[in-house]
């Protein structure tokens, strides 16, 4: 008996003393701020319904990745615009760069769109459809949205909502919503180098019941537990049919001494379904105007382009 308790206790000794373990690398686990309640992460979404409308000047990146199961994206250059918004999905977006000029205009009446593609010159199209429904692009040799044109497959009405994120339906038999705290392993960039972090996020999601008695979800609001006042970092929009059609990341809903903000700095659109994901950084927003012309979103066909009706394809 008595050398079987020597043997566990140089077992002991070489465990504790280190001779079986290594050093391994692990993502860093970021510091948390402290607790925010469910009814403080409600409140922060109501807090953004003060803004009804905005009109400014953006800068906008577009990323076509419809071939990223390859491992490769079109990145488009950078491009500047005028936009303007109101809610609760109206919206108007004019693109151009400065070697090529207008490159698309695009509106929404929150029931129908309007996409006016000027560029690349050979693809120019005049594109207009219903919010409701999802299309498949063609022109009239069959060819396909990839030989449209990038712009064709984006959507003005898909943008007004991450634009203007909106507010949490109220608690009701059919609407329900949680929150929940989770953890990610991210990529960032730290002295020019890549670095894994573990991040913490409140979670707050909202599910509403079919009238079939089964629930679907609609939105998920994601704040970030380690930047300065727990800001709104990420929303998920969710189709009638379950799928996850728009993800929305943003920068700057909080100031670095965490005071919230009405307007981000920025917002990444992501679009899974389409495949492409739109960068738009605000310049010199104009919260609220006190007045916007009558036709600002009404977009007319006054360059000839050709038409392609949705709702009028087989």
């Amino acid at each position: 008996m008595r050398w079987k308790i020597l043997i566990l206790l140089w077992l002991g000794a070489l465990l504790t003393g280190g001779c079986l373990t290594s050093r391994v690398a692990l993502p860093r686990l970021l510091p948390l701020n402290p607790p925010v309640t469910a009814e403080d992460l409600v409140g922060r979404i109501a807090y953004l319904q003060q803004v009804q409308a905005v009109r400014t000047a953006v800068q906008l990146q577009f990323v076509d990745y419809r071939d990223s199961t390859r491992g490769v994206g079109k990145a488009y250059p950078s491009a500047s615009g005028a936009l303007v918004l109101r809610r609760p999905q109206s919206i108007r977006l004019q693109v151009q760069a400065s070697l090529l000029g207008s490159l698309a205009d695009m509106t929404s009446d929150g029931q129908q769109f309007t996409v006016a593609v000027f560029y690349p010159t050979d693809r120019q199209a005049f594109i207009r459809g219903s919010n409701t429904r999802t299309y498949e692009v063609k022109v009239s040799d069959g060819k396909q949205a990839r030989d449209v044109s990038a712009f064709a497959s984006l959507r003005p009405q898909h943008l007004s909502m991450p634009l203007l994120p909106p507010p949490i339906p109220p608690a009701s038999p059919d609407i329900s919503w949680s929150v929940f705290e989770t953890r990610r392993d991210e990529s960032v960039m730290t002295d020019a180098r890549p670095e894994w972090v573990t991040r913490t996020y409140y979670l707050l999601y909202v599910a509403q019941r079919e009238p079939s008695g089964s629930w679907r979800p609609r939105f998920a609001y994601w704040f970030d537990r380690t930047q300065p006042g727990t800001p709104l970092t990420r929303l998920e929009v969710f189709e009638e049919n379950g799928d996850l059609g728009t993800i929305s990341d943003f920068g700057g809903y909080t100031t670095n001494g965490g005071t919230p903000r009405l307007l981000p700095e920025w917002v990444r659109i992501m679009r899974p379904a389409e495949g492409y994901a739109l960068r738009v950084v605000f310049q010199s927003p104009e919260i609220n105007p006190t007045s916007l012309p009558e036709d600002v979103f009404t977009l007319t066909n006054d360059r000839n382009l050709k038409v392609v009706d949705l709702d009028a394809q087989p």
